[in-house]
């Protein structure tokens, strides 16, 4: 049997640490809500899996003799756990303390998104695993929170086209490169206006998650807000499928 790397007891350590969390998690919710405390289990420890074997599929395609986890990594993670605790409240009734949990999490891991960036840039952790495992981590953040927010009632069903929209991408890509059809990933990278957009979307979910702002104006914000990103994922597509080039020194993205 072939000994793991530092690198893979690393990820299996971080994912048995966020099963220990979950675990937790779930027992308090069993004692506060028994009613919903089997769909917070799932919801909650599925969504942790997911985290890990997103990890571990980073390392994976990092490849052998890459850098051990830094710092931001872990950060990154923890958002990820963040969001796995959040995923346990779609079946959970939005009343008392509960009805401001999930918007608290998430806002935490919003804020750390800001903050494992700077802390790969300045330890020197910067990664391709970093980068995609972040990537990933906002993504699986905006599908999850928002799915709160729309069993919720306060976004609207369609904003989760948003959130599902960065697996459409990658499932399209994925599926271009098994038929061989060519894939210009070259002509992508990020831009401060996709950037600018993708944290707007943050802001809007946490806030909507809290029982503050009325159904009206969180739904007409988050149709107004997700039309631009959409857009992005579409010039996205077709710059990456070769159905139109890059703009003259300047390469746009929207990968997340």
């Amino acid at each position: 049997m072939r000994e793991l790397s530092p690198l893979e007891r690393a990820c299996l350590r971080i994912g048995a640490a966020g099963l220990v969390v979950v675990a937790g998690a779930i027992i308090v919710a069993s004692a506060c809500a028994p009613e919903a405390a089997a769909s917070f289990a799932a919801l909650s420890l599925a969504t942790w899996l997911v985290v890990a074997a997103t990890l571990w599929g980073a390392h994976a395609r990092a490849g052998a003799g890459s850098a051990p986890l830094g710092v931001a990594t872990h950060v990154t993670a923890l958002r990820g756990l963040l969001v796995s605790l959040v995923a346990g409240f779609v079946c959970v009734p939005p009343s008392g303390a509960a009805s401001f949990i999930p918007a608290i999490l998430y806002g935490a891991a919003a804020l750390l998104d800001n903050v494992d960036g700077r802390v790969a840039r300045r330890r020197g952790e910067a990664s391709p695993l970093g980068a995609h495992f972040d990537e990933a981590m906002d993504a699986l953040g905006l599908l999850v929170a928002s799915a709160v927010a729309v069993a919720w009632g306060r976004l609207p069903p369609w904003y989760l086209v948003l959130g599902a929209a960065y697996y459409v991408f990658r499932a399209g890509l994925a599926l271009r490169a098994r038929v061989g059809l060519p894939l210009h990933l070259d002509r992508v990278a990020r831009r401060p206006l996709t950037r600018t957009f993708a944290g707007l979307q943050m802001v809007l979910v946490a806030a909507a998650l809290t029982p503050v702002l009325r159904p009206e104006i969180t739904w007409a914000a988050a149709t107004m807000l997700m039309l631009p990103s959409l857009v992005f994922f579409v010039r996205d597509w077709l710059l990456v499928t070769g159905r139109r080039a890059p703009a003259p020194r300047r390469v746009s993205a929207a990968l997340r």
